[in-house]
């Protein structure tokens, strides 16, 4: 499962690579011939997609190395910087075109309607949106965030093109349109970075478990053995495709080592099985007065 994950990482990195190398190249060249500085700034954003490509080859790269005695629950977390790089990268490109669009539309400067405009833009938003949703289907399979991250560019960039295609064909006539269609596009990728900076530091930083995860793990639990009496105290550590959890529970007293051991054992194994988790359960006696503690 591990090794198809980094294979899919990288599978995903060089198509996009690919793709978007082709339509920034296309873009680039007829927005210049038509002094388009909407169609130029859409082809910086497809080429931002090639870069941010790299990065998630790089990050995946990293979060496989193996374990060492630096990083013993090993590298998984380079996928959340390397997320957070692509959303960084968003917000430099937008901010950059939002001066450009602006410099354009003081300066009153026209661009040169063509129908090769519009067949360039329509292709690139149908081929973008077509990788958006593939690589939206991997990152969901394979829980990979970067990936996701990177589906939020494609399709940015393919609702970006998509509106440009359709703007440029039925405003043609409008001196102003290529300035305000580049703000439009611009604050698209502003707000697209930010989100994707704004969850991946949230998860970066930790989590407090969910109440669905609370309940899977309580549901385990209990179903391991009728001596549990409490669950508490869960924490989850994400490092990329590995979780580690923590969680105590209580059993009575008068419990065997032993068999307190098993249980905690089979508790550990049954969350790995269920949940692809490792787990690790510490074991206090049951005092019903002190029953109060919360469940996270």
């Amino acid at each position: 499962m591990l090794s198809d994950r980094k294979k899919i990482g990288y599978l995903e990195g060089v198509v996009s690579i690919t793709l978007n190398a082709v339509f920034f190249v296309l873009k680039y060249f007829y927005g210049v011939l038509f002094n388009s500085i909407a169609l130029i700034a859409d082809s910086i954003h497809t080429l931002s997609d090639s870069l941010t490509s790299m990065v998630v080859i790089l990050g995946f790269w990293i979060t496989y190395k193996p374990i060492d005695k630096e990083h013993p629950f090993g590298h998984g977390r380079a996928e959340y910087i390397a997320t957070i790089i692509i959303g960084a990268m968003l917000v430099m490109v937008g901010i950059d075109f939002i001066q450009r669009s602006y410099t354009k539309l003081i300066s009153r400067e026209p661009f040169v309607f063509s129908w090769a405009l519009v067949a360039v833009l329509g292709a690139s938003a149908i081929a973008k949106e077509a990788l958006a949703l593939w690589a939206f289907k991997l990152g969901k399979k394979y829980r990979a965030s970067s990936i996701t991250a990177d589906a939020w560019h494609h399709r940015s960039d393919a609702i970006a093109s998509a509106l440009l295609a359709i703007a440029i064909t039925f405003g043609s006539n409008l001196w102003w349109l290529d300035s305000v269609l580049g703000f439009v596009v611009s604050t698209l990728i502003i707000y697209t970075g930010i989100e994707i900076m704004y969850e991946k530091t949230f998860e970066l930083l930790g989590r407090a478990p969910t109440l669905e995860e609370i309940e899977k793990i309580k549901k385990i639990a209990y179903n391991v053995s009728p001596l549990v009496q409490d669950l508490h105290h869960i924490h989850i550590h994400e490092y990329g495709g590995h979780t580690e959890v923590t969680l105590h529970i209580r059993l009575p007293p008068e419990t065997p080592v032993s068999t307190a051991h098993k249980i905690a054992s089979d508790i550990e194994k049954i969350i790995k099985d269920a949940l692809k988790w490792e787990a690790t359960v510490h074991i206090e006696p049951y005092i019903p007065a002190q029953d109060t503690i919360s469940t996270k």
